[in-house]
């Protein structure tokens, strides 16, 4: 396989073109000009945003996660005032979510066994037990340059289920400290540029993201995002509609459980989305896994993997080595007819570059259908994913052993031990099949399909290369949890069960798993 990929030269240069003249030209377009805090919406939060968007018009996409805050803020300031009562909770839903990001604090502690389980939109990825303290925002410094902050800081078990003998504090430890939603934010020319610990998600699904989802520990990395989301004036860039794109560069934090794995490889996660009309949401996307102990790691190294053609390698004896890991694709988001409350969305992931365009190939693949009700209030999806790589999205042939895996990282496209993807792992065809209740905070799902790897964090033990006596095979399963408001208090009672059809139980990976838990949260405050 070939583990080096990127988008066509051509995409390459047009996306740059967009950026650079974005970076002279966006800031025309601010409503507000400053720096702001990263939103990352509740599952909730993001089911309204995206009604608003597909009803109302709100100008901002909704398949790149976290967005700047006061980006969001600006454009729902340019909705119209004639919404409906159902869509004018929806907007104050979110006024509420963002007043509550600048102006008070959150504290939660979840409590659950350690046990493995699914990872959606939004969900905690810690197969244990967690506790979380996060600041208000804040704004300092001087009046030509201010700087947005919060802190925000985690303390879990550790996120990698394979480990079971460790002990103390750490990254091989039982026990993590680390920070989370925590971000320092300056604006330059309508560009944030940022320092921060957060999730990414990068894609239309709601049960899985291809590409940087919610299964992993926060990332730890700086980088650049458009500091607006709404439609540029630029007549250049009008025709892309509202549209964001990110940059950033982090380390991961893995855990070694695998012999010749380079320790601290760099993550370099690059996206583009854009809604170029009211019906159609695109996101183009490449991530790269690179440097790390034992392998090129220089500054020149680094450059040539982010802007050369693709074909960099370098040769230790007679063994090849390319400069990187990657995978890059295309998502899309199309909504029905106007009136129908639905839509469908695709992602394509490729784990190849194919011949001398580098355009991705060997495509992970996930398609999706979601409905809401005209109240608001109910949201359902069916979502099918495939991790096995194939040269088509459309083939049914099933090519083990390279999905979120390769030669030069033998533990895989990891961060914390776990998945960067889908918390399904390579190897995996799931269908899922969900319900939200916005109205109760509730969330029902339902899980079938097969996979060859371990759910939630790589296994060497479960793996398609290797001797498969992990848990694996075919894969049922259900997900179920609801919020309750005690007082200042939100208390959210989960229940998952997941089997896996062969192998044998390993440490947290078990053939049958019940996990069940408790959440409790509060923000405090003004």
């Amino acid at each position: 396989m070939r583990p080096y990929l990127q988008l066509a030269t051509s995409i390459k240069k047009e996306c740059l073109i967009i950026v650079l003249t974005g970076l002279l030209g966006s800031v025309s377009t601010l409503t507000y000009a400053g720096p702001s805090i990263p939103y990352m919406p509740t599952w909730q939060a993001r089911h309204h945003l995206q009604r608003l968007v597909d009803e109302a018009g709100l100008k901002i996409t909704t398949a790149h996660w976290p967005l700047p805050s006061l980006a969001i803020q600006n454009a729902l300031e340019d909705l119209p005032k004639d919404l409906s009562p159902s869509l004018v909770e929806s907007k104050e839903f979110i006024t509420k979510e963002l007043r509550k990001l600048r102006w008070q604090g959150e504290a939660e502690a979840q409590f659950r066994n350690r046990s493995e389980a699914p990872v959606g939109f939004g969900e905690n990825y810690t197969p244990g037990s967690s506790i979380k303290l996060t600041s208000a925002a804040t704004e300092f410094g001087p009046n030509d340059l201010p700087i947005a902050a919060r802190i925000g800081i985690r303390i879990e078990e550790n996120p990698n289920s394979l480990q079971t003998t460790f002990t103390g504090w750490g990254k091989e430890g039982r026990i993590q400290a680390k920070l989370d939603d925590a971000a320092l934010v300056t604006e330059i020319s309508g560009i944030n540029v940022q320092a921060y610990a957060h999730q990414n998600w990068w894609g239309p699904g709601w049960e899985s993201s291809l590409i940087n989802g919610s299964n992993i520990p926060p990332w730890m990395g700086v980088g650049i995002q458009r500091s607006e989301v709404k439609p540029s004036e630029s007549k250049w860039l009008s025709w892309l509609g509202p549209w964001t794109f990110e940059m950033f560069v982090a380390r991961a934090q893995d855990p070694i459980v695998v012999a010749n794995q380079p320790d601290g490889f760099f993550f370099i996660g690059t996206r583009m989305t854009l809604k170029p009309w009211s019906w159609v949401e695109i996101g183009l996307t490449r991530d790269i896994q690179t440097a790390g102990t034992g392998r090129p790691s220089g500054i020149t190294d680094i450059l040539k993997t982010v802007f050369s053609g693709g074909n960099t390698h370098t040769f230790t004896g007679n063994s090849q080595q390319d400069l990187s890991n990657g995978v890059a694709g295309y998502d899309v988001r199309l909504n029905c007819p106007k009136g129908v409350h639905c839509a469908s969305y695709f992602q394509w992931m490729g784990e190849d570059s194919s011949g001398q365009s580098h355009l991705p190939n060997s495509f992970m693949t996930l398609a999706g259908l979601d409905w809401w009700s005209t109240s608001g209030r109910h949201r359902v999806f069916t979502e099918y994913m495939q991790t096995y790589t194939d040269s088509f999205p459309w083939n049914i042939t099933k090519y083990v052993g390279s999905g979120y895996r390769n030669w030069a990282y033998p533990q895989g496209f990891t961060n914390g031990g776990r998945w960067i993807g889908s918390s399904f792992g390579g190897d995996a065809r799931i269908l899922t099949v969900g319900w939200l209740d916005a109205e109760v905070s509730r969330l029902l799902k339902v899980y079938t399909g097969e996979t060859s790897t371990a759910l939630g964090s790589y296994n060497p033990n479960t793996n398609a290369t290797g001797n498969l006596i992990g848990p694996h095979g075919r894969l049922v399963g259900f997900g179920a949890q609801q919020s309750f408001k005690w007082n200042a208090w939100a208390i959210i009672p989960e229940l998952a069960y997941t089997h896996l059809a062969e192998g044998h139980s390993i440490g947290v990976n078990k053939t049958n798993d019940i996990r069940g838990g408790v959440t409790f949260s509060t923000s405090f405050g003004d």
